[in-house]
């Protein structure tokens, strides 16, 4: 099937127009929402037929539209003319900077510490022993922030981004001596060696250059015995990636502020829209097999980790947990969410 697949894009890729904006667009929301459409119906077997149909559905709005939008000249943004010449630390940072920044506060606070909630419980797992946590590429704080409201006794951010980092400590509702936020890179972190009791990284090693390195400096920095949370994007050759694969090659010319204002104006949340977006447009999408993973575990240092195999209703392991018979294609193993301990 993943054969099958992977020649269709190819062929429907070569088939755009390259003015057409709008269909690109739209194509791109459009495969996102099936994805969470086959979840919702129970993962119909007769998936690839339906999607190829609905897309030539798409198609032919797509060019009754495109004929009014041609070009993304109303939409263009200082930022991504900026971003084109600058290093990928700092692309990938603008990317999310620009997503974060348009969260309501109910995303940013309430739901972010729902989910958190959710991931933890699930699995069994509990923070509030910890003294002295870090969140390893932090980017807005929200995770900090959920952290500490859930018992670390007190919470270190760090973030490549100067503008997520502005951001988090304007959205601190902590002390400075609860929770405090400082820009660095991930793969040099600027603490000694075991400052902490408590790592945090969830959904930014695989952004970065050399994941392996992350790794090696959240083992560094942690106390012996103590413990952490990392999440990598697992999934490897799945539809999900495949999908992701083929947006991102069809929207290389479509700008990231001309996407979120498309998907504000059709109603998309603000969180939403960062589901989405950040996967089209940020530089680097490394994911791994679980043998990945643990491979490079053993080669940090880790003494023991476990994946979890439960999530937050919207998390793939979740998903799959509660559909037994999904196709593994789809999904692939699963996200890469790991207990780990030093």
């Amino acid at each position: 099937m993943r054969d099958k697949v992977i020649n269709y894009f190819k062929d429907y890729a070569n088939s755009l127009s390259q003015d057409r904006v709008v269909h690109r667009a739209l194509i791109a929301i459009y495969l996102f929402d099936f994805l969470d459409r086959l979840r919702q119906e129970n993962f119909p077997s007769d998936w690839f037929d339906r999607m190829r149909q609905e897309m030539d559905e798409v198609s032919k709005l797509s060019n009754i539209l495109s004929t009014h939008f041609e070009n993304t000249q109303d939409f263009d943004n200082p930022w991504e003319e900026e971003n084109k010449i600058q290093p990928i630390d700092y692309k990938t940072g603008n990317v999310y900077y620009q997503l974060w920044n348009k969260f309501t506060k109910l995303e940013y606070y309430q739901e972010t510490k729902e989910l958190l909630k959710d991931r933890l419980s699930r699995n069994n797992l509990k923070i509030s022993n910890f003294l002295n946590g870090l969140d390893a590429g932090c980017g807005g704080g929200r995770y900090s922030l959920a952290l500490k409201s859930m018992g670390i006794k007190r919470m270190q951010g760090v973030d490549i981004s100067a503008d997520s980092i502005a951001l988090a400590s304007k959205m601190n509702v902590f002390e400075e001596n609860e929770v405090s936020f400082k820009q660095a890179s991930v793969l040099d972190l600027p603490f000694d060696d075991e400052s902490f009791d408590f790592v945090f990284s969830n959904g930014v090693l695989h952004h970065t250059t050399d994941t392996s390195k992350g790794l090696s400096e959240l083992y560094r920095v942690l106390q012996p015995g103590r413990d952490g949370w990392l999440y990598l994007y697992g999934g490897k050759e799945s539809l999900f990636w495949d999908i992701v694969d083929f947006c991102r090659k069809i929207l290389t010319e479509v700008p990231q502020s001309f996407m979120q204002t498309l998907m504000k104006v059709l109603g998309y949340s603000p969180g939403r829209i960062f589901h989405r977006v950040d996967f089209w447009y940020v530089p680097i999408n490394n994911r791994y097999f679980y043998s990945e993973v643990t491979a490079m575990l053993d080669e940090a240092g880790f003494s023991s980790y476990r994946k979890l195999s439960r999530g937050a209703d919207i998390d793939w392991d979740e998903i799959i947990y509660n559909n037994k018979e999904i196709d593994s294609y789809i999904y692939g193993e699963g996200e890469m969410r790991f207990w780990i301990t030093k």
